[in-house]
């Protein structure tokens, strides 16, 4: 009897340590096949997907496109404050850096695919020139929205897109690498810029506190939070 019991907790730990390590194993939902680590490939299979866990590769697919959408909404709404007739340097400014910090993130998820030889699907890929006349009367709206109405939005997109990047690091829990390349910088850059736009929000508010009487009070209380901005005195 001892024997055996001494038997069984060696397979035991022989099969612990095959379950660890990734190594090899008889079933082909388990250990490596669950990382498509393919090492039988003859040289005219090459190159081919690699290394990767399909639920994360699919919630990787899906968030790159968010990540786009939101880049090209903070962009319209950085263009509606650049204009001429508009003239807020700071708050445009702060936009049209915020469109490139989330377009960055797409371009890294899209490189955390390329290492692994994925490409990105087409319904991911695809963009068209906007015909929904719901999607166009957004757009339209975004044209005229105002100061502290573009501040709430950008605070609600962060929210929005930190909210689906926790999605896609529970998704690649398992996927070390990619779980580490989310976490950081792209989860630490969405806390950053939530904490910045709270805390903008309500500087702008004491700015302009019972100000809505008087428009000329209301809009030199809007320019000087704008400078503040543009100067970096005030985190956004």
């Amino acid at each position: 009897m001892q024997r055996t019991a001494l038997l069984a907790l060696a397979l035991l730990s022989v099969a612990d340590w095959r379950a660890v390590s990734g190594a090899p194993c008889e079933d082909p939902n388990g250990c490596e096949a669950n990382f498509n680590c393919n090492k039988t490939l003859e040289h005219d299979q090459v190159p081919q997907a690699s290394c990767y866990i399909s639920k994360c590769e699919r919630a990787i697919q899906d968030h790159v496109q968010f990540e786009f959408n939101a880049a090209f909404t903070y962009l319209a709404m950085g263009a509606h404050f650049a204009q001429e007739n508009v003239n807020r340097p700071g708050i445009a400014k702060f936009l049209l850096g915020a469109a490139s910090e989330e377009r960055s993130h797409a371009i890294l998820m899209l490189d955390y695919l390329n290492k692994r030889g994925i490409p990105l699907k087409p319904k991911n890929a695809r963009y068209e020139y906007v015909t929904d006349p719901v999607i166009q009367d957004r757009l339209n709206k975004l044209e005229m929205i105002d100061y502290k109405d573009a501040l709430t939005q950008a605070l609600n997109m962060e929210l929005d897109v930190t909210q689906r990047i926790y999605h896609v690091i529970k998704a690649c829990e398992d996927d070390y690498h990619g779980a580490d390349v989310f976490t950081n910088p792209i989860l630490d850059e969405q806390h950053h810029g939530v904490r910045n736009l709270q805390g903008a929000i309500k500087t702008f508010d004491n700015l302009v506190e019972g100000a809505e009487a008087n428009p000329q009070y209301k809009n030199y209380a809007e320019y000087t939070f704008d400078m503040g901005v543009l100067k970096g005195e005030i985190a956004v």
